[in-house]
């Protein structure tokens, strides 16, 4: 064989394997693109979700979320704030994948929204009173004096579980929703102008506290809860995403990571135990 004949046939071969090779290389699987997952929260409700001093959003639910996002390396999780009213609304019209702001379940909520599986923290409502006042237990105790009671804004559970039980008692009770200041809400029980309030343990353990609030909680918890990630209903991102989120919560609670958060931002273990 000639050896120009040798020569074309070898720059033959070599074109041939180059066109391989290329092909091999278009063929090659890419890392996917992560999925961009939008968390609608607040930025006001220290110590959950708020401003640090150089305006960064922090918080318990925030830090859970970014450690959750490390064990999901398939999802990029992007935080927009809202008020609070406005969080489940965005869920709704698919604004927001995901709704995180210490929500518990209610009726209303689960017909409109799918709830996560693992309970984020413990969210048992208690009454509080002035620390000096011994007449009242209970909302039957309040209900028999015409009380005023402080319930939370128009969209939250703590409103729904007082409003349901005083229409199924005779709306005997007096409820105003809450003030935007903690300040505001403490001031009118000192001066009488409520009678309780409804919040959780550690909240009024922080109040007594930060603001040397003379209040107590009193009774057994009128309403037994915790709080959840909720997500859009019959939408199978949502469904995926629930499922994948609540297997790392598991995995959180198991291995003392969301206590670790719990003890850090929340000063005690409020993490359900089931």
């Amino acid at each position: 064989m000639k050896k120009s004949k040798i020569i074309a046939l070898a720059l033959a071969m070599f074109t041939l394997m180059s066109l391989i090779l290329t092909g091999c290389q278009s063929a090659a699987p890419t890392a996917a693109a992560k999925k961009k997952i939008v968390i609608g929260t607040g930025n006001a409700y220290k110590p959950y979700c708020f401003l640090d001093e150089k305006g960064n959003l922090t918080g318990f639910e925030i830090e859970v979320l970014k450690k959750i996002n490390e064990k999901l390396p398939q999802y990029e999780f992007e935080f927009k704030t809202f008020d609070f009213n406005a969080i489940l609304v965005s869920l709704e019209t698919g604004k927001i994948d995901l709704a995180a702001h210490q929500f518990e379940v209610n009726p209303d909520r689960k017909n409109k929204f799918l709830f996560g599986d693992e309970g984020v923290t413990i969210y048992d409502l208690k009454l509080v009173v002035k620390e000096d006042r011994n007449d009242i237990k209970t909302l039957y105790d309040l209900a028999k004096i015409s009380g005023t009671i402080e319930v939370g804004k128009a969209s939250t559970n703590k409103t729904y579980v007082v409003d349901k039980w005083n229409k199924e008692h005779g709306n005997k009770l007096n409820l105003v929703f809450a003030a935007s200041d903690t300040t505001i809400t403490l001031q009118n029980l000192e001066s009488g102008k409520t009678d309780a309030f409804v919040n959780i343990q550690r909240n009024v353990d922080d109040y007594r506290a930060t603001y040397k609030a003379k209040i107590k909680t009193v009774g057994e918890p009128i309403s037994y809860s915790n709080s959840y990630y909720l997500y859009r209903k019959d939408d199978p991102t949502g469904a995926q995403l629930k499922k994948d989120i609540d297997a790392v919560l598991k995995t959180m609670k198991e291995d003392g990571t969301l206590v670790q958060l719990s003890k850090q931002w929340l000063g005690g273990d409020y993490i359900p135990k089931k």
